[in-house]
């Protein structure tokens, strides 16, 4: 007991000292320790642990502590061998206090420049699924994201231009065991569809140039199917206008680590109006739906759905109600 009185004496006495001492030691850490000449060490050992499959470089880092403890990366560029490679101006990641205590991923990351864009992702605890699974809450927003950039990431068979802005709310486990729950809200300015082909079950398809102001979509995956509440199609006075609803089967499939979607049956009701010069450059695209069209004074309506039970089946095409 005595010996307990005295060493609170000392620090009492020596609070002076020891304030100035971690002060110090803060400092040196933050703000005089050599952060950059780490960067070889950090791209080394993410290397070791993706097994060589993904490489990260990075021309300065920088550490807070205030308001949360955090970390800051400029001019950074992460290459895999999955994916094309990927560049950011600034990518600052903070962990969440709590999700260090429980050793979960939680915590919130914001990139500023990719995809020429800004992305933030939030990651937080979700609810548990009916059969006790645990999930988390990932919040997903995007900022003016290159379309092109993007398809590009994503290796869509289809030329596309335009800016992204996404809103998205998942609750998943990280696993996949079990279909995860996402609301999307999205939208795409200065849509440009240049000509290109694609193959369909029907065989190789000219799609023609089409430009649109604006491309919104609001949907929500459940059970393996993503729904269409609502979507739009350009604007009044554009060549193209109309809307869609409908679903489509998607489901997100974990092969020992690496994961995939496997699309399934579709079924959706489209109502376009296209403007006559829209006509005459698509006149083989519109041969499909020829059937249901409706004169206008600007030049026609197309109100019909299409569905089918697997993608790598020709279509049904039919009237809508």
């Amino acid at each position: 007991m005595e010996q307990l009185r005295e060493l609170i004496t000392l620090i009492r006495k020596g609070k002076g000292k020891i304030f100035v001492m971690v002060l110090s030691a803060l400092v040196f850490l933050f703000f005089l320790f050599p952060f950059d000449d780490l960067s070889d060490l950090i791209s080394s050992q993410v290397s070791k642990l993706s097994n060589n499959s993904i490489y990260v470089q990075f021309e300065r880092l920088k550490m807070s502590l205030f308001p949360q403890p955090g970390v800051q990366m400029d001019q950074v560029y992460i290459e895999s061998i999955r994916t094309p490679a990927l560049s950011a101006q600034e990518l600052v990641i903070t962990p969440s206090v709590s999700g260090l205590i429980q050793q979960k991923p939680y915590g919130h990351i914001s990139a500023k420049g990719l995809l020429k864009g800004d992305v933030d992702v939030h990651v937080g605890k979700g609810t548990r699924t009916e059969n006790g699974l645990e999930r988390h809450r990932i919040e997903v927003s995007a900022k003016k994201v290159s379309l092109h950039d993007l398809r590009e990431l994503a290796n869509l068979p289809v030329l596309l231009k335009g800016q992204l802005n996404l809103q998205t709310m998942a609750l998943a486990d990280l696993s996949f065991q079990e279909q995860p729950d996402v609301e999307v809200d999205m939208t795409i300015s200065k849509f440009e569809l240049p000509p290109s082909n694609v193959n369909t079950p029907m065989g190789p398809l000219t799609l023609p140039d089409l430009k649109l102001s604006t491309v919104e979509l609001k949907g929500r995956l459940a059970a393996g199917r993503f729904v269409i509440e609502s979507g739009t199609i350009g604007k009044p006075g554009d060549e193209l206008y109309g809307t869609i609803k409908g679903n489509i089967g998607l489901t997100i499939i974990n092969r020992g680590g690496s994961f995939g979607q496997q699309i399934g049956a579709y079924n959706f009701e489209i109502d376009l109006k296209a403007r006559k010069s829209f006509q005459d450059r698509a006149a083989l695209f519109l041969s499909f739906i020829d059937g249901y069209k409706t004169p206008t004074a600007e030049g026609a309506q197309y109100k019909f759905k299409v569905s089918a039970t697997n993608p790598m089946m020709p279509p049904s095409i039919g009237a809508a109600r």
